[in-house]
């Protein structure tokens, strides 16, 4: 899968290809290839997400105190 990086350092952002089954161990391991400092993951979201019935926050019993 593909994700989106930036520096922690300059602000270059890069996409990196890491396979699913290595992301938990290279997330942490990635740098930048323009100066030597750590990257870190841009969270995106592209899809399509919505709430739908009581249950979920900011419908009318969605945030209940116990």
């Amino acid at each position: 899968m593909k994700y989106k990086f930036i520096c922690t350092k300059c602000g270059n952002i890069e996409e990196r290809e890491i396979p699913m089954k290595d992301y938990d161990k290279e997330k942490n391991n990635q740098l930048c290839s323009k100066c030597p400092y750590t990257m870190q993951r841009i969270i995106e979201w592209q899809g399509i997400a919505y709430g739908k019935g009581d249950g979920w926050f900011g419908k009318s019993h969605g945030s209940k105190s116990i």
